[in-house]
């Protein structure tokens, strides 16, 4: 087995990072979604240990390219 190539900010692991990324982290953020271990790994944009609006902003940054 190779190790797996992860993306920070690829929520839904399809090798993009887009929208659909934001929504899933909103929807883990609002409880509506149990994250996966490596969702929390690469939802943590900003390394604080957790995943909350600040990894949000940081992943629509990312999209916007800033």
């Amino acid at each position: 087995l190779s190790p797996q190539t992860v993306i920070l900010g690829d929520l839904n692991e399809d090798g993009q990072i887009n929208v659909l990324d934001v929504v899933l982290e909103v929807n883990i953020i609002l409880g509506a979604i149990t994250p996966t271990a490596l969702q929390l790994q690469v939802g943590d944009l900003n390394s604080d240990g957790g995943i909350n609006v600040l990894d949000v902003v940081l992943i629509v940054n990312l999209i916007l390219g800033e």
